[in-house]
């Protein structure tokens, strides 16, 4: 399952918060070499605020191993602060209904046989997360055929592809009905629900 929380219940979901954290720093840090700020090995920025909403893929150590951070672009969001050049065919959002997907990542370390599955079904949950809270569309900044490979149609490309952090990414936006990676959940048999709101110890209890 893939958990969701925010800084308002992130106590209830154990190390989560900080190993999230903890991946990021991996990942952009030492992966990639970004001058990301950081602390005691975990890698944060302003846009970790009490509206960010932390997805989250967990082994069966609870360490997370896939995450995607939600931030409604009714409040400051990178694309709009870093890059608002990148949109170029609509106007930025700033809404409740479209939200901002940032801080995208897997680790490349964990088990490939299972790590195939994490970011299909990160991007299952995400669209429940829509569904359940009314969200109407995903933006982001990525490379383009990182997201074509998941997403065969409904990818929208708001503008020209520009070198950010040193890739070529280009700002995107994903209408919800067209979210969930519908060859991967068939080719991994990723079931209908994937997202859960309540903690680990909460499910087991019930």
């Amino acid at each position: 399952m893939i958990e969701a929380f925010s800084l308002k219940n992130a106590h209830y979901f154990g190390d989560a918060l900080a190993s999230q954290a903890r991946l990021r720093y991996r990942v952009f840090i030492q992966q990639r070499g970004l001058d990301h700020a950081h602390y005691d090995r975990m890698e944060y920025d302003e846009f970790d605020t009490p509206a960010a909403v932390y997805l989250v893929w967990r082994d069966q150590a609870q360490v997370v191993r896939g995450l995607m951070r939600y931030v409604p672009t009714s409040v400051p969001y990178m694309l709009e602060r870093y890059w608002p050049e990148l949109c170029q065919s609509r106007s930025l959002p700033k809404s409740d209904k479209v939200w901002e997907v940032s801080r995208v990542c897997v680790d490349r370390a964990y088990d490939p046989n299972v790590r195939k599955r994490i970011m299909p079904e990160l991007l299952c949950a995400i669209q429940e997360f829509c569904q359940h809270n009314g969200v109407e569309a995903g933006v982001g900044v990525t490379r383009k055929h990182l997201l074509a490979h998941f997403l065969r149609s409904g990818i929208q490309w708001l503008g020209d592809e520009r070198e950010i952090e040193g890739e070529r990414e280009a700002a995107f936006l994903v209408p919800t009905a067209h979210m969930r990676p519908q060859l991967h959940c068939a080719k991994y048999r990723i079931p209908t629900r994937v997202l859960s709101f309540e903690p680990l110890a909460q499910r087991i209890a019930a």
